[in-house]
Formats: structure tokens, C-alpha cells, sequence
């Protein structure tokens, strides 16, 4: 039976096939305990880069009996000018929610069209778990691609959700592993791009601001970059 709180083994087994990882000292290890959660909430994960990867961000908070998320992060080099990965798995109470998309950051003008049409072409293959899309509030939304899955998961549809996760991941770390640097000018619009979007994090990025509740502004901003960045 499977267990979608262990979807970090299955994701971290897969991405090794691709990818020596190694792991990234943070300048604020896990497990953590938020002083403002009263030390309630249990976060712990693990952080690691390669060669083409600036970071494979794996993250679990939880609170005892009724909340945990697994999410994960992949971002890419920024001289191979790619997509990032990003999934989600939370569960509340006997609720479960899927979320698992490719999808740039920041400013682009890059054609992602034919790397769409081949999530659409996974995701279709889905059409039981598909059918219980629950898309999320208009501001956040605007962060996913086209073709995100974003599903409410019934319990019967675990081992679904399981693959949709891991074919999207498949399909990044082959995109990933074929592609070359940019350099010249391209190099210099890519990083250009990559700066401004750094710029406005700090107060747009919902994820950037759950880190500044959790542990004030100077302490989220810091972790996230840390983690997310290499800043």
C-alpha cells in the first residue's frame, strides 16, 4: 500500500539515478523547532546540489496528529537556464492534496509550450485523480504552469498520485541532464533575470513569507535564501 508521506525516498531514489547529490551544510541545520509554534511544529529535511542542480530541497514540517507537508524543490544552475521542479504533498487530518508542476521564476521569454504539452500528456493519463482538481487562490496560482497538478487526493488514488509525482519528476531530470550552459549574452540575460527575481522574494513569494512567520523576518529571509538559493 503506498504512503505518500514517504514520497522523499521514492523522489530522492529516482533523482540519484540522474545525479551524484551532495548534501549542503545550512546555516540552520535541521530538525527546527519554531519558538512561534511553541516548538509544536517539527521541521526537518535534507539540502543537497550536484553538478547542474543548485539545489535539491527536501522539506517536512509537521504538527503531531493532524498536519504534514513533504515538499520539494529543484532548482537548476542558473547558467543551464532552466524550469524549476517544485511538489507538494500536505495532508490535514484525513485530507490529502497534491501538488506538482515545472515551471520558470521570475520574468521570461521563453517558449515552454513543447515541455507543457508533455505534462498535459502525463497528467492526462490520470483521469480519476485529475478529476478532483482543486486549484489554489488567484494570487498563488499565478505562480503554477499550465500544467500543474494540483488534485485532492481520495485515499483510494495514493498509488496514482505517487506516479503522476514521479513522472513529472522523470521528465525534469531528463530535461535537466541534456541540457548544455549558456554563455555571452545569454548567460548575462539569464543571470540579469535571476537577480531581478531574488529582488522582489522577500515580499512576494508566499513561500519566502510562511518562513517569516515561522521564524520573523531576518531568520525566514535568511533560511529561505539559504536553502532555496545559495544566498
Amino acid at each position: 500500500m503506498t504512503d505518500l508521506m514517504n514520497i522523499h525516498t521514492a523522489a530522492q531514489g529516482k533523482i540519484k539515478k540522474y545525479f551524484s547529490l551532495n548534501s549542503v551544510k545550512l546555516k540552520h541545520p535541521f530538525p527546527e523547532r519554531p519558538r512561534r509554534t511553541l516548538g509544536l511544529m517539527n521541521i526537518n529535511g535534507e539540502v543537497f546540489e550536484s553538478d547542474k542542480l543548485l539545489r535539491v530541497v527536501f522539506i517536512r514540517p509537521q504538527l503531531p496528529f493532524y498536519f504534514a507537508v513533504r515538499s520539494m524543490f529543484i532548482r537548476p544552475r542558473v547558467e543551464f537556464d532552466l524550469p524549476v521542479f517544485a511538489g507538494e504533498i500536505m495532508r490535514t487530518g484525513n485530507q490529502k492534496m497534491l501538488i506538482v508542476d515545472i515551471h520558470r521564476t521570475g520574468k521570461t521569454h521563453h517558449d515552454d509550450s513543447e515541455l507543457f504539452e508533455k505534462m498535459k500528456k502525463i497528467r492526462d493519463k490520470y483521469p480519476e485523480l485529475t478529476q478532483h482538481t482543486k486549484k489554489q487562490k488567484e494570487d498563488i496560482q499565478q505562480v503554477f504552469s499550465e500544467a500543474a497538478c494540483q488534485v485532492a487526493i481520495p485515499p483510494e488514488l495514493d498509488g496514482q498520485a505517487e506516479s503522476i509525482f514521479i513522472e513529472y519528476l522523470n521528465l525534469f531530470c531528463e530535461m535537466v541532464k541534456k541540457a548544455e550552459p549558456v554563455s555571452g549574452d545569454e548567460l548575462k540575460k539569464t543571470e540579469a533575470v535571476f537577480e531581478d527575481y531574488l529582488k522582489t522574494l522577500v515580499d512576494h513569494d508566499p513561500g519566502v513569507g510562511i518562513w517569516k512567520i515561522l521564524f520573523g523576518k531576518k531568520g525566514g529571509i535568511e533560511r529561505s535564501m539559504d536553502m532555496h538559493f545559495a544566498r
